[in-house]
């Protein structure tokens, strides 16, 4: 983060972290996405990868926002969504930070629309934090909970995971 974008912003949370906080989950609310995608793979036993990702958008003009949550949450990486698209990303893959660093801070500080995807979002993650989605009962169950997600799981491209 530029050292320029920390002495403008960050002051105007100076003692007041829970403040920083509550905004980040605001813009989360509204920016934000909590997701699980499913791949075909085929050196899997199951065929298919599961991969949870937690992801906030921004146009490319307040890329400071997605960079005071890399700061907050000290991970992730932001990367531009496309060559045609002015927007920004800020993206966490990693199933052992989304556990340490997503869910810890979100159960904490509670989102307002986002709130179920979250849950179901967590409870996916604890499931696969216990290997469930290495067998094919759990991986159905891990699939049917994220068509529950975001829209209903609108515009997903494989229907059923045999």
């Amino acid at each position: 983060m530029s050292q320029n974008y920390l002495n403008r912003y960050l002051p105007l949370f100076h003692n007041k972290r829970k403040y920083l906080y509550w905004y980040l989950t605001g813009i989360v609310d509204g920016e934000g996405s909590f997701s699980v995608s499913f791949k075909r793979h085929p050196n899997l036993k199951s065929g298919w990868l599961v991969d949870p990702v937690f992801q906030v958008y921004q146009h490319k003009k307040h890329r400071e926002v997605l960079e005071l949550l890399k700061e907050v949450f000290q991970t992730g990486s932001i990367y531009q969504k496309s060559d045609t698209h002015p927007v920004m990303v800020y993206g966490i893959h990693s199933l052992k930070t989304i556990k340490e660093k997503i869910i810890p801070f979100f159960t904490k500080y509670r989102l307002i629309i986002k709130q179920k995807d979250f849950l179901i979002f967590k409870e996916i993650v604890e499931r696969m934090d216990r290997k469930e989605h290495l067998t094919k009962e759990g991986l159905k169950k891990i699939h049917q909970l994220a068509l529950k997600m975001n829209q209903q799981g609108k515009g997903r491209k494989y229907l059923a995971i045999e």
